[in-house]
């Protein structure tokens, strides 16, 4: 796992993805889930070897190199994407060469988990484990397996919406989180 001040200049090397972890720095419950996402990001950078490089910024940094991501020509819908932090970009050139509109990209947004701390992070393990497994297996195209993931991501959050709690009725509905998920899955559905 790199730490930079900066993602400007950073090369694949050889790599076939680089993966860029996108953060706000003044949100505290984003600087302190980054923390205990840094374990679970370890365990990722390690399961890629020498075919991707997790990056991510020093702390006093993440405004920077988040503009520096921000910068590249995407269109407002896809901006408005990358403002839905914490969540790791991932790519397969490099950074200074990174065209949104032409290059493969994917987002894999990190956020609903960010207030469940350290087990939040955690349930990321599964997903990060089969990115690293599909960029390593050279017959694998990496980016279809991360769309793939990030629904699975998504569904695991479909589940926390209903839950079942002794009662009248004999379960609840979060109402905020189904909220949050049919606003996401709208959104998804108009992006097609």
């Amino acid at each position: 796992m790199w730490i930079t001040h900066s993602f400007i200049g950073t090369t694949r090397d050889g790599t076939r993805c680089l993966f860029f972890l996108l953060f706000e720095d003044y949100i505290e419950a984003q600087t302190q889930f980054a923390r205990e996402l840094d374990l679970e990001l370890e365990r990722f950078a390690r399961n890629l070897g020498d075919q991707g490089a997790v990056v991510r910024p020093f702390t006093g940094d993440i405004e920077s190199a988040r503009k520096s991501v921000l910068d590249k020509g995407w269109t407002e819908k896809q901006k408005r994407e990358l403002y839905k932090t914490p969540s790791i970009l991932m790519i397969g050139v490099d950074f200074d060469e990174f065209d949104p509109q032409q290059h493969q990209w994917m987002l894999l947004h990190l956020g609903s988990k960010q207030h469940e701390g350290a087990a939040g992070a955690y349930r990321f393990r599964k997903a990060l484990e089969a990115i690293a497994q599909a960029v390593n297996d050279l017959g694998a195209d990496p980016f279809d397996v991360a769309h793939d993931v990030q629904y699975e991501v998504t569904a695991a959050d479909a589940v926390k919406v209903l839950e079942a709690k002794p009662g009248a009725f004999g379960f609840s509905i979060d109402l905020v989180q189904a909220g949050t998920l049919l606003r996401n899955f709208y959104q998804r559905r108009r992006d097609v």
